[in-house]
């Protein structure tokens, strides 16, 4: 399969190329220069078109990343180009997009302290960011209604190598859990989902069944490995009222 990873130079990008390289021919591009990366702006129409040309799936990771963002820095790169990602992979015959959506999809859940939140219950977005994913995940399921294009939508929980503070155990997802809910979501017989993407993790606030029966998601890594390890990084914020009051956001 060939596979087009935009944003492959971000945070996310960057552990997740290592996961595919093998078992996918990878075409990576990034707005940013990194050696393997083709540099372009998904803005431009001409660039999208011309590295989209080929692929058989797309893995959209490109946005802003910022949770702590406003509507007015999102909605371009959070929506707008979600949008142009996905006339881009219908007009080029493109079989499935994996989207790259968020927990903050569904946090509202956690802040009303009802845990863990279901895949199917409706979103409840804890902010803008939140929202600007539950908007993508809706397109793209305009997308799949209208035009037979299959997307899956993957919740993220906070992808590094290891929990970067203790309010990120909960919802961390390991690099090696990247790879394999990424790989799930690649091969899946799935016309459109929305599933989340956490590790094993002890105390997860986030179900993930439905991402093990229909993704075959099976994640191996648990954040309570590092329990004993982590800073305790809740008593370090300004204002302990402030939304949102659980895990990783504002270090995103």
């Amino acid at each position: 399969m060939i596979v087009l990873v935009t944003g492959a130079a971000g945070g996310v990008g960057r552990l997740l190329v290592p996961e595919l390289r093998g078992e996918h021919e990878l075409v990576l591009t990034d707005r940013a220069h990194a050696p393997g990366v083709v540099p372009g702006d998904l803005a431009d129409p001409d660039f999208l078109r011309g590295v989209v040309a080929g692929a058989d799936a797309i893995v959209h990771l490109a946005g802003d990343p910022n949770p702590s963002r406003g509507w007015d820095r999102l909605r371009v790169p959070n929506a707008d180009m979600v949008a142009h990602v996905l006339d881009a992979a219908v007009a080029a015959g493109v079989g499935r997009v994996v989207l790259a959506s968020s927990v903050h999809a569904s946090a509202g859940y956690v802040d009303a302290g009802r845990t863990p939140v279901r895949e199917d219950w409706p979103a409840w977005p804890c902010c803008p960011y939140g929202a600007a994913k539950v908007f993508a995940e809706s397109l793209g399921r305009a997308y799949a209604y209208q035009w037979g294009l299959s997307v899956v939508c993957l919740r993220l929980g906070g992808v590094r190598e290891r929990p970067a503070a203790r309010s990120w155990l909960p919802g961390w997802l390991s690099p090696g859990d990247l790879g394999r809910l990424v790989r799930a979501a690649l091969r899946a017989n799935v016309d459109y989902g929305v599933y989340h993407g956490i590790s094993a993790n002890t105390g997860a606030l986030w179900d993930r069944s439905l991402a093990g029966a229909e993704l075959s998601y099976r994640p191996v890594d648990d954040s309570a490995r590092y329990a004993g390890e982590v800073a305790d990084d809740l008593a370090a914020k300004p204002d302990p009222a402030a939304r949102p009051r659980w895990g990783f956001a504002h270090l995103s």
